[in-house]
C-alpha cells in the first residue's frame, strides 16, 4: 500500500510560505483523523514529506500515532516541485507501506499522474486528506485507489 497525504489546515500568519505552521484546528483534526483511522495507517513504515514546517508538523502527527515511525525530510516534495522531481524522490525512498505528506499543486498532479497517466485532470485535495493507493511502482497509470480519509 502506498499513501499520500496533504498537510493539514495551515494558518497563513507566516513570514514565507515555508514557515506557515498548522492552525490549532488543523493540528486537532489530524490527531482526531490519525486515532480514526488507526487501523488502516497502522502499516505505514516510512514517511516522507516536504520540509516546509506545516507538512513536518502533519507528518510528526501520524508517525507520533503509529509509535514514532522514522520521517525523512525532501527537497523534491515541495509545492514548486514537478511531478518528475517528486517521482524521482519516492524511486529513491520507495518501500512497503510508504506514506508521502507534501502539498497542493504537487498532490493533485501526483494523484492524476498515478491514476490517468498524466496530468490532465488535477484532483482538488483538501487539507489533511490521505489517499491509499494499491502500487507496486511509482509510475504513470499504476495506482489504484483504495481509499481517501478526509478530516
Amino acid at each position: 500500500m502506498f499513501f499520500l497525504m496533504r498537510h493539514g489546515e495551515a494558518s497563513w500568519q507566516a513570514a514565507t510560505d515555508f514557515d506557515r505552521v498548522l492552525t490549532e484546528v488543523g493540528h486537532e483534526q489530524l490527531v482526531t483523523m490519525a486515532m480514526r483511522q488507526h487501523l488502516q495507517l497502522k502499516g505505514i513504515t516510512k514517511i516522507v514529506c516536504s520540509p516546509f514546517v506545516r507538512t513536518r508538523q502533519s507528518a510528526a502527527i501520524i508517525a507520533h500515532s503509529l509509535g514514532d515511525i522514522p520521517i525523512v525530510y525532501d527537497n523534491q516534495l515541495t509545492p514548486a516541485n514537478t511531478v518528475q522531481e517528486a517521482i524521482a524522490a519516492l524511486e529513491m525512498h520507495w518501500c512497503e507501506q510508504l506514506l508521502v505528506v507534501t502539498h497542493q499543486p504537487l498532490i493533485g498532479n501526483l494523484i492524476s499522474y498515478f491514476e490517468q497517466g498524466d496530468q490532465a485532470y488535477p484532483e482538488s485535495v483538501s487539507p489533511g486528506s490521505i489517499y491509499s493507493y494499491s502500487m507496486a511502482w511509482p509510475g504513470p497509470g499504476c495506482g489504484l485507489r483504495e481509499s481517501v480519509f478526509s478530516v
